[in-house]
């Protein structure tokens, strides 16, 4: 994996979503300036992640496969991040990267602090952006489970 001096990472090799036009210009915007700063991405990731696991009370809002799914795309990203992936078209790491920079932003269009109600505007951008890249994210978790599988017998 190679990281510049301007820390920007190498796009994935596979370009394009048919679907990302769909996207808001804003979202676009903001995956692109995280995915041009390998340390902002980071950090997003790990914003997302600690939003992730703090508990039950976080997900009320969200649908238990919605919710799995999200978990997916932090890992995804953070594989992406390592190096470990990349076999993602770049429109739909964008779209994976929007969504969960919108799941951790606290001032959305509701926000997360009103209970109950508060971070389903969240579970409908992740739903939204599920629709688009669901093979991409298929393709993922396939990869993932077959690695654990071979760390796993590399144990035994």
């Amino acid at each position: 994996m190679k990281w510049g001096r301007n820390k920007k990472m190498d796009k994935p090799s596979t370009v394009g979503n048919d679907n990302i036009s769909e996207t808001p210009p804003e979202v676009k915007s903001k995956a692109r300036e995280y995915l041009q700063d390998q340390e902002k991405l980071r950090k997003l990731i790990n914003d997302a992640d600690t939003k992730v696991n703090t508990g039950k009370e976080t997900n009320k809002g969200f649908v238990k496969e919605t919710w799995e799914n999200l978990k997916a795309m932090v890992e995804l990203v953070r594989a992406y991040l390592k190096g470990e992936y990349r076999q993602i078209p770049y429109g739909s790491l964008l779209l994976i990267v929007g969504a969960i920079a919108y799941f951790v932003m606290p001032a959305d269009t509701i926000p997360d602090f009103i209970a109950v109600i508060g971070l389903t505007d969240d579970a409908a951008v992740i739903g939204f952006t599920l629709r688009q890249v669901k093979k991409d994210l298929d393709k993922f978790i396939a990869w993932k489970n077959e690695q654990e599988i071979n760390e796993e017998q590399e144990r035994r």
